[in-house]
């Protein structure tokens, strides 16, 4: 429910359907005065009800000033000059990925998981294990999303392989998040997101719970069903 241009709501009465963006548009004192000035006169939340059965793309959104920018320059594709920072509430149990890990949860699955250390290759491993800032994050992340697809392909047979073979045994994969990876490899089989999990926080929201999801900050909704309101600046 909002005023986004890619699926406004209408509003319902009088002879014929209306538009949200148009019905605010010719009355804007409904908005109230904070609003209006802050926002030039639009409103700038969107309510939305998901239902997650199959986990959802890994995005992460412009802060203000770029977003400005991208819908000058790409109008498009960005339809608003809008940000768009999320909240989500899980109505019942719901799961998702949000933000980066810290460091040492990443070097220790560089360690721990050999398969995801080739897919980033050598020289971005090396850079986790020896470094302590932003740039060796960034340059693991960049490299594992622009990794040979016939590479993340043959490592990711190899890791479901072996933890198909370690869970039949009766050994605790969750160590390396394996019932995740299985998971997601069943929904997307071979994409480089399966990987992306020893990057991201794996979050699991009880009802009543929230996570907020900044600007430029990668995530993902994974599972629940009808159990998320989902609120965003648009």
């Amino acid at each position: 429910m909002g005023t986004h241009p890619n699926g406004p709501s209408t509003v319902l009465g009088g002879e014929k359907e209306t538009f949200l963006s148009d019905w605010i548009d010719a009355n804007l004192d409904v908005l109230g005065p904070t609003v209006k000035e802050t926002f030039d006169g639009k409103l700038p939340f969107l309510f939305k009800v998901l239902s997650v059965n199959k986990a959802l793309s890994i995005q992460a959104h412009p802060n203000k000033s770029h977003a400005t920018v991208l819908h000058k320059e790409r109008p498009e594709i960005y339809k608003d000059p809008n940000h768009k920072p999320e909240m989500a509430i899980a109505l019942t149990p719901f799961e998702g990925l949000c933000g980066f890990r810290p460091l040492t949860e990443i070097q220790k699955f560089v360690n721990t998981v050999p398969e995801f250390a080739e897919v980033i290759g050598q020289d971005a491993a090396n850079a986790l294990a020896s470094g302590s800032d932003s740039l060796a994050l960034k340059k693991a992340f960049a490299a594992l999303m622009t990794s040979n697809p016939d590479i993340v392909s043959q490592q990711l047979n190899q890791l479901l392989e072996r933890l198909r073979e370690k869970k039949s045994s009766g050994h605790d994969i969750s160590d390396q998040c394996g019932d995740l990876v299985l998971r997601l490899n069943s929904q997307f089989p071979g994409d480089v997101g399966c990987f992306c999990i020893y990057f991201l926080n794996h979050i699991v929201l009880q009802p009543g719970e929230a996570m907020f999801l900044g600007p430029n900050l990668p995530h993902a909704y994974l599972a629940g069903g009808n159990e998320c309101y989902k609120l965003k600046i648009t």
